[in-house]
């Protein structure tokens, strides 16, 4: 029996690889972010009362901060806005500061993940000798009971 995989598409390309939730295309972490997050919001305003009547420019979805791509991409669009007057400066402060929390609080949860990462597989690493140790012991004794009989 195969188990769903999640189809979310995360900004760098790479797909979640998460089990999704039953009778959903998507795992736990992502039905929630979908359910949180508003659809269409864009970071800029429709028009600049600056421009007068000037044509539309793009409107860049927020992107959901997940990795270092999406945090990237949230930069660049910062960027756009800032220098084609889209965002006003108290507006790109706080959005500049957002994104630079979520980068350090990205290169934060990395390292945890790094972190449990190699106690998990040293936990197992020692299991698995200790087993090996075990499974040797007991063959050896097989060994002698049967050469003394």
């Amino acid at each position: 029996m195969s188990v769903p995989i999640c189809e979310h598409i995360k900004p760098s390309g790479a797909r979640c690889a998460s089990p999704a939730m039953r009778s959903q295309r998507f795992c736990y972490y992502h039905v929630g972010a979908r359910e949180c997050l508003p659809v269409g919001r864009g970071m800029f305003r429709d028009a600049n009362p600056r421009l007068g009547d000037a044509p539309s420019r793009p409107e860049f979805p927020i992107p959901f901060l997940e990795d270092a791509a999406a945090i990237q991409i949230g930069y660049m669009q910062a960027l756009y806005g800032i220098t084609n007057h889209r965002l006003d400066p108290r507006e790109a402060r706080l959005i500049l500061a957002a994104l630079d929390g979520a980068r350090t609080n990205l290169k934060q949860m990395e390292a945890c993940v790094t972190a449990c990462a190699k106690s998990t597989s040293a936990k197992t690493t020692k299991k698995q000798a200790a087993s090996v140790k075990r499974a040797s012991g007991k063959s050896s004794r097989t060994r002698l009971a049967k050469m003394r009989a």
